[in-house]
C-alpha cells in the first residue's frame, strides 16, 4: 500500500503546533455494488487478538448479506482483513465489548453480537441474537446505566427502523439467553454515540444525551427516564436530526461539556455546550471555522499533541458536500487552553471519511486516527474506490 506523507495545513494561529500525520491505506478492495455503494458503518477500534496493538472493525451492506470485517494491525502499511461474519442488522451502531466475561472483546451489533473465538484469526465466530425486533440501529453504547458495574447496552434508531425508539439492554449472566429490554424515550436518526452517556446534572448517575434533548435517569437504575428537550444543536437533514455526541473534560476542570457536530446534512457545524446549572440551560461555542463543512458523521476527542489538552476531530463524507466541493477534509480542532481553539485541516486529498475512531493504534504512546469511507463517488482519490484509511500520528518523532 502506497504511503503518502501529509504536511498540516493551519487555518489558525501562527503559534498552534498540532502533530503531523502520515496518511496509510489500510484497505483499498472492500466491496461495493455497481453505482459506488458500500454502505460501511459499524467502526470500533480495539485489540480483537490479543497481541497489544488496535486492530480496526467495519461493516457494510453490499453485496448482500451485510458483512463485518476486523483488520488486524501488522504495522502501518500491514493490515489483514479477517471475516467476522454476516447479517449484522445495524444500521451504523457497533460496540465492542467482552459480552460473556472470557477474556476476549465481542462485537454487539443491532440485536445480534458476534462471539469472539479466542483465535480470532482462525477460528469462526458465533452470531447470537439477543433480541426480537431489535434491529436497524444507528448508534450502539455500552455503559453501565443502573450502577451495578457491569456494562450495559444502550441502542437507538429512528421510526423507520424495527428498533424504534432509544433503549437500553442488560446482559444477564448467560448471554446466550434473551437480554432485557427497558425503553428511555423516542428515537431520531443518529445522537448518542461515540460517547453521549454522562451525568449531567451532577446526581451521579449517567443521563442520555440524544441530540436535541437529554434524557435524566431519575432513579439510578435505568427505569425511570425524565426528558428535558432544552439542548440548542440538531438540525433536520435528509434522513432526520443526526447528530454526533461525546460528554469530555475539554475545559480541563474536572467538569465534562458536551461536543457536539452535525451530521447526515450539509453546512454543518461543531460546537461545545456547556451547562452551568445542572442541565436547565446551555451555553454553545462554535468552534473555529474557515470554510464550509460537509456533513461531519464523525467525531473523536482526545490529546493528539501531548500537551494534557483534550482536542477534538472530524472529518467530511464524500457525500453531501457543499455544493461545488469535491474534497472532503479531515479536520483537528487543537485545544489551546482558555476555552480558545484552532482549526487545522489533516488531510485534503479527496477522501471521505465516516465514523471515525481514534487510539493509540501503534503503541508508541500518540493517539492515532482510523477511519473509512460511508460510500464512495467517482471523482474521489481511487476513482470511486472503497477505501480504509490509517492516519499515523508523528508527534513523538516531531519531538525528538
Amino acid at each position: 500500500m502506497r504511503t503518502l506523507f501529509l504536511a498540516v495545513l493551519c487555518a489558525a494561529v501562527a503559534h498552534a503546533e498540532p502533530p503531523t500525520f502520515l496518511h496509510h491505506y489500510i484497505d483499498q478492495t472492500l466491496p461495493q455494488s455497481g453505482n459506488f455503494l458500500g454502505d460501511y458503518g459499524l467502526t470500533a477500534l480495539v485489540d480483537i487478538d490479543h497481541d497489544g496493538d488496535l486492530d480496526f472493525v467495519t461493516g457494510g451492506r453490499q453485496p448482500k448479506p451485510s458483512r463485518l470485517y476486523w483488520f488486524e494491525y501488522q504495522g502501518p502499511d500491514k493490515w489483514v482483513r479477517h471475516a467476522v461474519g454476516t447479517d449484522y442488522q445495524s444500521d451504523v451502531g457497533l460496540a465492542a465489548l467482552d459480552v460473556d466475561g472470557d477474556g476476549w472483546v465481542d462485537l454487539v451489533c443491532s440485536g445480534v453480537w458476534f462471539r469472539n473465538p479466542g483465535n480470532p484469526r482462525e477460528g469462526k465466530w458465533e452470531r447470537l441474537e439477543f433480541a426480537k425486533n431489535a434491529d436497524g440501529a444507528h448508534d450502539i453504547l455500552a455503559v453501565d446505566i443502573d450502577g451495578d458495574g457491569r456494562q450495559d447496552i444502550v441502542m437507538m434508531s429512528d421510526p423507520t427502523k424495527p428498533l424504534n425508539g432509544l433503549w437500553w439492554f442488560k446482559i444477564p449472566a448467560d448471554p446466550r439467553q434473551p437480554w432485557e429490554r427497558h425503553h428511555i424515550g423516542p428515537g431520531i436518526h443518529g445522537a448518542i454515540t461515540p460517547a453521549g452517556v454522562g451525568d449531567v446534572n451532577g446526581d451521579g448517575h449517567p443521563d442520555v444525551v440524544r441530540g436535541d434533548t437529554w434524557f435524566e435517569n431519575k432513579d439510578g437504575k435505568g427505569l425511570e427516564w425524565v426528558p428535558h428537550a432544552n439542548i440548542p444543536m440538531g438540525r433536520k437533514g435528509p434522513y432526520g436530526v443526526c447528530v454526533r455526541t461525546a460528554f469530555a473534560d475539554v475545559d480541563g476542570n474536572g467538569k465534562p461539556a458536551l461536543v457536539m457536530c452535525d451530521a447526515d446534512i450539509d453546512h454543518s457545524k461543531i460546537v461545545i455546550l456547556r451547562t452551568a446549572d445542572r442541565g436547565e440551560t446551555w451555553t454553545k461555542q462554535e468552534l473555529p471555522q474557515s470554510f464550509d463543512y460537509g456533513s461531519l458523521h464523525a467525531l473523536g476527542v482526545a490529546d493528539f499533541n501531548g500537551d494534557g489538552r483534550l482536542d477534538i476531530v472530524s472529518n467530511e463524507q464524500e457525500e453531501l458536500l457543499p455544493a461545488g466541493r469535491q474534497n472532503p477534509r479531515w479536520v483537528l480542532w487543537e485545544n489551546l487552553g482558555g476555552g480558545k481553539f484552532a482549526e487545522h485541516i489533516l488531510l485534503d486529498a479527496k477522501l471521505g471519511g465516516h465514523e471515525l475512531q481514534a487510539g493509540d493504534v501503534d503503541g508508541d504512546g500518540d493517539i492515532d486516527i482510523v477511519s473509512k469511507a460511508w460510500g464512495c463517488l467517482p471523482w474521489n482519490a481511487l476513482d470511486g474506490k472503497m477505501h480504509v484509511d490509517f492516519l499515523e500520528n508523528r508527534a513523538k518523532d516531531k519531538a525528538k
